[in-house]
């Protein structure tokens, strides 16, 4: 290895957290960043890690396969491996296992009471099993044999997140820990508290059974622990100075690797076809590109809109082996793979695109649902459903009643503020409808829906300008859904701002604060009632000005909510009570509550 720029290794968790392992996080490095607070890709990833993790755990089909994590690039000075990229996964994984090690501690007092030789056995088994953690997690040095994390983060000027990285693992509680500590540390500090924390409560979710940690729990807990450490895999990319590893970690970060999904599967195809001996089979491929847009992203959705789970290796690599396990009478495999390939492709671009969607109702469902976050699992949804149910864009039943499930459920999951996106109820419903299960399916998404408290939730007080714009355009989708006109109106949703008619702080003399009382005011400035859209520079000229000179604005737009705002000769609190209940009885129409 001494002549090799890089050395790349298969490791399990086992591996990567051996005995002696050191890892260090340089001072340079970004903060710790993976959160488990939000419910976009953006801020949830350490809830999008425990999902995958427990969804390829609980499937029967992967017990002989591996999870891989993705990679780590490191290089060694004196004996240490400094990590120049793989800070997130290193620490968070570090984070898993402390949360078992303090769902353990917790609940060794709490058994599940046998006789005394099965009570003495479970004790030994709580023993051993911490004792396997603290061996992922520590490393033993000196005489003395005190413990040292694995994972060290050198200090940044200002504040020492290593000293807080070692309270976590022990145990400790943010409130005791983090009480005087600067705000400008402060965030990033509770991040590895919040996360070890949601690790802990998932792991109470399903090991803990009426406050008790069960001789059955136990050991689906021992199966869970032996395939974290046995089936996770990371490839750990060794290099021999900071320059090289700093270059690897650029290419895979930066540029991509020189083949693309899209071009690999293209070669498949062709390859395929020249097996099939097709006399030109490049043209087979030349074919599905003048139809459609063919991308990476569509064979991901393709992938997992038949796994019913999300991509484990790549989707490339994931199709072949969907191609693999066809089973086709004959001499036609690449035949019947290709006219499966062009039938979602049709699904798709009706989706991406909203082409040749005939059926408003449907289409300015699928326009809304895309306009939610996470739009790769609706686009994973959207592709089965179509599928299935066969749409050919013109009126269908069951279609619009998936769509409007699945709306509710996301609405549900991002007005709450107490839920966290997950995938799972999305998968599960996949998955059954591929199983021509479509009672469950439906199922799945509406028992992770609580129709009563999002009604509630529409009629509040709703303080995010983006979730208060999604509900407006509801609104304005639930009406173009139910009118026939001739003159169609198309919602630009990126352009728009949301207006608060009523605005939030009025100007002095205005008759907002002559007109409206405070308690008014307090209660309805931030209910649908009081929204509507503007463009973004009419939103600026509209301002918190009186009522006469807002109307202005209004009257410039063709949007007709903004619009008809501007025929009205004067305004109470009584209209906008009134709008309230005419927004909200309109989108509870449509959703069906």
């Amino acid at each position: 290895m001494a002549n090799e720029l890089f050395h790349p290794e298969h490791l399990s968790l086992n591996n990567l957290f051996s005995e002696n392992m050191n890892y260090v996080i340089p001072s340079y490095q970004r903060p710790y960043s993976w959160e488990s607070l939000g419910k976009s890709d953006r801020n949830n990833q350490i809830n999008n890690m425990w999902d995958d993790f427990f969804k390829f755990y609980s499937d029967t089909n992967s017990k002989n396969k591996e999870y891989f994590f993705g990679s780590i690039v490191v290089y060694k000075d004196d004996g240490i491996s400094q990590v120049v990229d793989g800070q997130q996964r290193l620490t968070s994984l570090l984070l898993l296992f402390s949360a078992m090690k303090c769902f353990l501690e917790k609940y060794k007092d709490k058994l599940e009471q046998k006789s005394a030789d099965q009570n003495s056995g479970f004790e030994k088994y709580i023993s051993d099993a911490l004792n396997t953690l603290n061996k992922l997690i520590f490393n033993e040095k000196g005489v003395s044999l005190r413990r040292v994390l694995k994972v060290k983060i050198e200090r940044a000027s200002g504040f020492n997140f290593d000293e807080i990285l070692n309270k976590v693992i022990q145990c400790e509680t943010k409130n005791n820990v983090l009480q005087n500590i600067n705000e400008k540390y402060k965030e990033i500090a509770e991040r590895y508290f919040d996360n070890r924390e949601y690790f802990f409560k998932k792991l109470e979710e399903t090991f803990i059974e009426d406050g008790l940690f069960t001789f059955q729990k136990a050991d689906e807990f021992d199966a869970f622990g032996e395939f974290l450490r046995t089936k996770i895999s990371v490839v750990v990319i060794n290099t021999i100075n900071f320059e090289t590893a700093y270059n690897i970690f650029e290419v895979l970060n930066n540029r991509g690797l020189p083949l693309s999904a899209k071009d690999l599967f293209r070669n498949f195809i062709i390859s395929e076809f020249d097996r099939a001996k097709e006399n030109e089979p490049d043209k087979k491929w030349n074919a599905l590109e003048e139809s459609y847009e063919v991308t990476s992203e569509f064979l991901g959705r393709f992938v997992e809109s038949y796994n019913g789970s999300q991509v484990q290796k790549s989707a490339f690599n994931e199709i072949q082996d969907y191609y693999n396990n066809m089973t086709v009478i004959g001499n036609n495999k690449i035949y019947d793979f290709y006219k499966l390939i062009d039938t979602n492709l049709n699904y798709y671009t009706m989706i991406v695109n909203e082409q040749n969607i005939e059926d408003k109702c449907i289409r300015n469902k699928v326009q809304f649902i895309k306009l939610l976050e996470h739009e790769r699992y609706s686009i994973n949804f959207l592709l089965t459903v179509f599928r299935f149910f066969k749409f050919d864009g013109t009126s269908n039943f069951q279609v619009l009643e998936f769509l409007t499930a699945y709306e509710k459920f996301r609405l549900y999951i991002l007005l709450s503020p107490s839920k966290r996106f997950t995938s799972s109820p999305i998968y599960k419903s996949i998955r059954k409808l591929n199983e021509n299960d479509t009672i469950v399916a439906i199922q799945e998404i509406q028992n992770a829906t609580d129709n009563l408290e999002l009604k509630q939730l529409i009629d509040s007080s709703i303080y995010d300008n983006y979730n208060a714009k999604l509900l407006v355009s509801k609104f304005l989708f639930s009406e173009y859904c139910s009118k026939d006109d001739v003159v169609e109106h198309e919602l630009n949703f990126k352009k728009s701002t949301l207006e608060h008619i009523l605005p939030q702080n009025p100007d002095k003399g205005t008759n907002w604060l002559n007109d409206f009382s405070e308690s008014f005011r307090e209660e309805w400035t931030y209910k649908l009632g009081n929204f509507t859209l503007l463009t973004h520079n009419m939103n600026s000229s509209a301002k918190n000005y009186d009522f006469t000179r807002k109307q202005k604005e209004y009257e410039k737009t063709i949007l007709h909510i903004t619009k008809e705002l501007s025929s009205l000769s004067s305004i109470d609190e009584d209209y906008i009570k009134k709008r309230q209940h005419k927004i909200i009885s309109a989108i509870y129409k449509d959703l069906g509550l």
